[in-house]
This record gives structure tokens, sequence and C-alpha cells, in this order.
């Protein structure tokens, strides 16, 4: 009986300190298969790219392209942020601003 309660609290212990240092990993989703994504410069794929943050990093940056143009760009902290998050990419496309007049489509 002792040995079972033993077993079992050295279980939880080492159930919470593998929890404690899980890593990091977020989760990037983009629903247009055209878009490159980029982690830290680094072509990472398309549509669905997952990125583990090492520990001695805090932030990524992350860019899309498409058709070689840049089309976002966010910088992502790791702080705060579930082990396992899913993040999409929302691309903004065909905005249309008003000047004097006249209109300007911006990317």
């Amino acid at each position: 009986m002792k040995y079972r309660i033993l077993k079992l609290i050295i279980s939880c212990v080492m159930a919470l300190l593998v929890a404690c240092v899980a890593p990091t990993r977020l989760n990037f989703s983009c629903d247009d298969p055209t878009i490159d994504i980029y982690i830290d410069g680094e072509y990472a794929g398309t549509s669905l790219v997952t990125y583990v943050f090492p520990n001695s990093k805090q932030d990524v940056v992350v860019t899309c392209y498409e058709d070689g143009k840049e089309v976002y760009r966010r910088t992502f902290s790791k702080e705060g942020r579930l082990k396992n998050e899913l993040i999409d990419l929302q691309i903004v496309r065909d905005l249309h601003y008003s000047s004097g007049g006249r209109k300007a489509k911006t990317y």
C-alpha cells in the first residue's frame, strides 16, 4: 500500500514537472494556399505551420508573402500564450482609401 502511494506521488510530481517545462508551440494558419509563411525570416510553409519556441527566445516575427510581395507582418510573444495555440493569420486585401476624391488601392 505504501509503495502504491509513493508511486502515485512520484507520478504526479513528474507529470507536473513535464507540464511546466513543456515548450510553447504556436500554430499559424492561413486559409489562402498562395501565401508563403516565414518565421524569423525563414520559410516555414503554407496553410498551417508550427513553431516551437526555444527556451532562450521570447518573440517571433511572422511574415507572409504573396508572389514575393510582403502582405503581412506581426511579432508574437510567447509570454501569456497557451502551450499549443492556433493563430489565424488574417490577410487583409483590397482596401480602398479615399484622399481628396482619389481612391488608392492598397495591399
